[in-house]
């Protein structure tokens, strides 16, 4: 009788917590004609912590060095709790001139609530996922009007996402192209001092999914303030970018400490990151990055 009740049970609460395709037409209302893409939120108040991030803030200065950078993340959220593996690649072409650098998620490990998933949409094919793949974005930094480098540190950067997730049917990555360009600027308090001022204004753009709005430009800024001694560097800013569509979760605003400790080879990397609006994550970031020359 027991054994009786508990598969019941079983079938039952299947129920209630469908994944089958009429639960998830009945949710979005389904038309019986758009497909199921269409229905994914693409902005970053309905994805996961990795699909739409805010650029960091550079220090208008060039990072001239050949280096490969490993973290662990961990994000934590009501109803979404999130871990996953970063890659950092930085290449120098041109000492205090111009580099190439790169950051990419290659796995992400998640657990989302069912009202989440509800709330995001999620396509009932993908509803017991638990992993994704991000998208990588890769960036070209020039250093800009060197001959005010006395009075200001001034940089421009151009990035660009290349489309290759594969977690769109669970709201985690958009799997669509991107880019954005910005001037990252540094004022040192005066010649002696480590402490700086330091800010980005710029555009972000990104796809979307939806009928007559398919993309999404926002104004993207940040500012703060940095310490950088010899074998210190760190960063304390808020940052985040600005959608045109109103309501629509596209304006994320971040707070973020930045730390970095400096070795001979290894450097040691610990972040905190803070959402503030359209961001509902606090996030931790550790790990190293290995410097393997130097211009």
């Amino acid at each position: 009788m027991k054994k009786h009740f508990f598969t019941f049970f079983l079938i039952l609460y299947g129920h209630v917590y469908a994944q089958d395709f009429n639960w998830w037409a009945k949710l979005v209302k389904w038309d019986n004609i758009t497909p199921w893409q269409r229905y994914i939120k693409t902005n970053p108040a309905y994805m996961g912590p990795n699909a739409l991030p805010v650029p960091f803030i550079s220090n208008g200065s060039i990072d001239s060095i050949h280096s490969f950078g490993v973290t662990g993340n961990f994000h934590f959220s009501k109803g979404d709790n999130t871990q996953n593996l970063a890659l950092y690649a930085n290449y120098c072409l041109a000492k205090d001139v111009i580099s190439f650098d790169m950051y990419w998620v290659p796995y992400e490990r998640y657990q989302m609530s069912h009202s989440i998933k509800e709330e995001r949409h999620v396509f009932s094919h993908y509803y017991y996922d638990k992993s994704a793949q991000g998208e990588i974005h890769l960036n070209t930094n020039i250093q800009l009007l060197r001959k005010w480098r006395q009075y200001i540190h001034l940089a421009l950067r151009i990035g660009y996402r290349l489309p290759t997730s594969n977690g769109l049917g669970t709201a985690r990555f958009t799997d669509a192209p991107g880019y954005y360009v910005d001037v990252s600027a540094a004022k040192p308090f005066n010649k002696e001092s480590f402490w700086k001022l330091i800010g980005m204004a710029g555009l972000y753009v990104w796809q979307t999914n939806l009928d007559g709005q398919r993309q999404n430009d926002a104004f993207l800024f940040g500012g703060g303030l940095e310490w950088n001694p010899s074998l210190w560097r760190v960063q304390i800013y808020g940052s985040g970018y600005l959608g045109y569509m109103n309501n629509e979760g596209d304006k994320p605003i971040l707070f973020r400490t930045h730390i970095e400790r400096r070795g001979k080879k290894i450097n040691g990397i610990l972040k905190f990151q803070q959402g503030l609006y359209n961001f509902k994550y606090s996030s931790v970031e550790g790990g190293i990055r290995y410097i393997y020359k130097k211009k």
